[in-house]
């Protein structure tokens, strides 16, 4: 007699273990990761799509999985499915879990302008323009729920092969190369893998492997691994063969999976887009190429700068997003001179740039400062960089090559002493060219305060910095002995005195503007030609050798100054007035400080936790629960849900409990919730600083109200826009130096809490709204390990000349 096998509930899994459904869910989720590996060519950064996808597959899988084993029918496990990883994806693209308000409006954006990236730029986009990486999420999210709907819920793990071949199809025809071999492989062996794990029952409920024929009195229900196998195998191979067929037959497709090639061509071009990584590759490719002629009054025409970045992410030094508005083109007269006085003096040359066939750059190269330029093609300045780059507004493949344009540059006559006498270069418009990553190794930091303790004003330690690199370091300059790279760790090694101490210009660029924002210096990284070949009367040639990066730093009165850290062997002399002797000048960036010390460390104990109950099935009735209506399964649903509720709010109430509790003490417990608050806020709280050396850092990154208009534009930040805030922080400085140095501490003031209030207000209004809504729901702080108060004994004291006596605490 032949054994019919009886199906259960169609598309609950049942009757899977939860190891076996979690494996396989497990398995799908990471064979659709890695399918999108091939999407790499759309964007300059892929880990802005892949990161986030690796955290959306983890979560339609365990989501998926666990919906499975609690038996919930299929559309609500697709449903289930569909709301998490949605309102994880919306967490990560604007910071709230919930598309509403604001949230709405920036989700919105985000794929707007992703959309006009993709139809305005050739893959890959540059990371100056908008990313793609909305639409590369939202896709990849399809993907994965495709996959596991078909392959996990409905069980149906061959049409799971379809949304697949479509990861790799889309590429393919699209962009200008092939699918890599490796991509191609490990997807084809984790569909094999998905059928073997999950397609043995239907295997054995077919009754023999494809292509045998059934042996007599073979018990068709039984199972065996080498039927499985087999089949498994075969379906596989089909699936595998017609994926590389199937694209080969449609026109627009043009794959080779299994071609290795034969590499790039050996042509002589030299191509600028991604500034940093080409300034290496260009750097390193061997034979000298000229590449731009410059005819030109300015007898020295030095430094011809191609593009500024402007953002250090801890990863690289990179141009940062830009919002260049489209009227900004070089069509004539360039607005004034950012941050120079009018009575600056200054001269003023003409050039005339013709530039080969053979260099294509996205951005165009100009002097700096530039008061005039004229060129043709659809070029963009950023107003606060003044670096022009490619808008491709109807022409895809826009560069520099072949181009022939003019420019009238400004040379500034800048002096020493004026530089020393310069006021503090922190405002509302610079704090971007401040900004430093949490991780940044503390030899960076160290290094910095030490090179610079001698130094009295803020030119002076910017000074302090190029003499050390240049001369007095033991830094070597050498191309071929460097290692590559600028993020935290390869600058740490690049400065370690043992190990490091060899680079090229990329690097020392790099680590003086890093040390310079350490030091509260505004500081920017610029990319372009060093000094020219004069071939002619008035003539000069840059080639591909005279590529250089040099570092920036603001000082008020005249702008944006270079600086030159390259050793002499590479770059020559440093401008003059970085190498003059400064008199006896007052610092005004110095205030005075009536208090010494250092802040004390959070006290508070709080840490996030949270326990997930497991819900137990307990009715197990068998056939006759098909015809009832799950009551059962759809309470464990919204069980699910109401745990992933409360996991997704405790960081919240945890953190809202927080504050309340430290409000209601005294100046210590106040200045411990203001500390939380910055580091919520993503803001690097500042060590080593008195309370009012903090204080004045605390100022700087307040805000008010924005009227209505805090969802578009970036906040405005500074004394000016908090007056109130800043008077109660003053006294919350006053209460807390009180409790620290004085004898008399004096009686407990009740509007102590109301003084914090208003500055916590402050810190939140002066951040982005995505920035908030990440703090309120994800709070840093809560994840921070709290630090306990160093004993009296740990204190130390040194003794100054005058017979005071400073102490060091924490």
């Amino acid at each position: 007699m032949t054994r019919t096998p009886q199906r259960t509930g169609r598309g609950t899994g049942r009757g899977t273990g939860l190891g076996t459904g979690m494996l396989l869910a497990f398995v799908a989720a990471g064979t659709t990761w890695i399918a999108t590996f091939c999407w790499r060519g759309f964007t300059m950064t892929s880990a802005t799509y892949l990161v986030p996808l690796l955290l959306l597959g983890a979560t339609v899988a365990l989501t998926g999985a666990l919906a499975r084993w609690w038996r919930v029918p299929a559309v609500l496990v697709i449903a289930l499915q569909v709301l998490v990883s949605g309102m994880f994806a919306c967490l990560m693209l604007t910071g709230s879990p919930l598309p509403l308000g604001t949230a709405w409006v920036e989700l919105e954006s985000a794929f707007r302008n992703a959309v006009d990236s993709a139809n305005q730029y050739a893959a890959p986009v540059p990371d100056a323009a908008p990313g793609v990486h909305p639409l590369l999420v939202g896709g990849g999210l399809l993907c994965l729920l495709l996959v596991d709907a078909l392959a996990c819920t409905l069980r149906r793990v061959p049409l799971a092969g379809l949304p697949l071949l479509t990861v790799y199809s889309v590429p393919v025809s699209l962009l200008d190369s092939s699918v890599s071999w490796w991509v191609f492989a490990l997807t084809a062996a984790g569909f094999m893998t998905m059928l073997f794990l999950h397609e043995s029952d239907l295997v054995a409920r077919w009754g023999r492997p494809l292509g045998q024929p059934q042996a007599e009195g073979a018990d068709t229900f039984g199972v065996r691994t080498g039927a499985i196998r087999a089949s498994a195998g075969t379906i596989g191979t089909v699936a595998t063969a017609l994926a590389i067929v199937v694209p080969l037959l449609i026109p627009t497709m043009s794959l080779s999976l299994l071609d290795f090639g034969t590499g790039p061509g050996g042509d002589d071009e030299i191509s600028i887009e991604n500034p940093m990584v080409d300034l290496r590759r260009d750097l390193k490719r061997g034979s000298d190429r000229p590449l731009i002629q410059v005819e030109t009054d300015d007898p020295d025409p030095s430094y011809l700068r191609i593009s500024v970045l402007t953002r250090f992410s801890g990863n690289e030094w990179s141009s940062g997003d830009r919002e260049v508005p489209t009227e900004n083109v070089p069509d004539g007269q360039m607005p004034p001179l950012e941050g120079v006085w009018p009575e600056m003096p200054r001269r003023y040359f003409e050039y005339d740039v013709s530039i080969n066939d053979d260099f294509e750059s996205t951005w165009l190269p100009t002097q700096a400062p530039i008061a005039d330029i004229r060129a043709e093609g659809d070029w963009r300045y950023d107003p606060r960089t003044m670096d022009f780059l490619a808008g491709n507004a109807g022409n895809d493949d826009l560069t520099t090559a072949g181009m022939d344009y003019s420019m009238t540059g400004v040379q500034l006559d800048v002096e020493a002493t004026e530089l020393a006498q310069a006021p503090s270069g922190v405002t509302n418009d610079t704090l971007d060219f401040l900004e430093l990553p949490e991780d940044l190794p503390p030899l960076v930091r160290e290094l910095a305060v030490d090179v610079t303790e001698n130094a009295d004003s803020t030119f002076e330690k910017a000074q302090a910095l190029q003499q050390w690199f240049r001369v007095t370091g033991g830094f070597e300059y050498d191309l071929e002995e460097a290692d590559e790279g600028s993020s935290g760790d390869e600058l740490a090694a690049f400065l370690d005195p043992d190990e490091g101490r060899v680079g090229y210009c990329e690097q020392f660029a790099a680590a003086m503007a890093t040390m310079a924002r350490v030091l509260d210096i505004p500081a920017r990284v610029a990319l372009g030609f060093l000094s020219p070949d004069r071939i002619g009367d008035g003539v000069y040639q840059y080639s591909s050798h005279d590529l250089h990066a040099w570092p920036e730093l603001y000082f008020p009165g005249a702008g944006w100054v270079r600086f030159e850290p390259t050793p002499a062997d590479r770059a020559g002399s440093a401008p003059d007035y970085t190498t003059e002797n400064v008199p006896d000048v007052p610092d005004p960036s110095v205030a005075p400080s009536a208090t010494a010390g250092d802040d004390l460390p959070d006290r508070t104990t709080d840490r996030p936790s949270a326990e997930t109950p497991v819900e137990e099935d307990a009715d197990a009735n068998g056939d006759d629960e098909a015809a009832a209506f799950p009551w059962l399964r759809l309470g464990g649903g919204l069980v699910a849900l109401l745990v992933l509720a409360a996991a997704a709010l405790s960081p919240r109430v945890l953190r809202r409990r927080a504050r309340e509790r430290r409000l209601a003490g005294g100046p210590e417990e106040a200045w411990a919730e203001l500390r939380a608050t910055a580091i919520d806020l993503g803001l690097a709280w500042p060590r080593s600083r008195s309370p009012r050396e903090t204080r004045d850092w605390l100022v700087a990154r307040m805000g008010g109200a924005q009227d209505g208009r805090a969802g578009v534009e970036r906040p405005a930040r500074g004394a000016d826009q908090a007056p109130e805030a800043v008077a109660a922080l003053d006294r919350i400085v006053l209460r807390l130096e009180r409790l620290r140095y004085a004898r008399d501490h004096g009686a407990a003031d009740p509007a102590l809490a109301e003084d914090a209030a208003l500055c916590l207000a402050a810190l939140e209004q002066g951040a982005a709204p995505r920035v908030r809504r990440t703090a309120h729901w994800w709070p840093r702080s809560l994840l921070r390990r709290s630090r306990r108060l160093r004993r009296s004994g740990s204190s130390r004291a040194e003794a100054l000349g005058g017979g005071g006596v400073v102490e060091h605490v924490g």
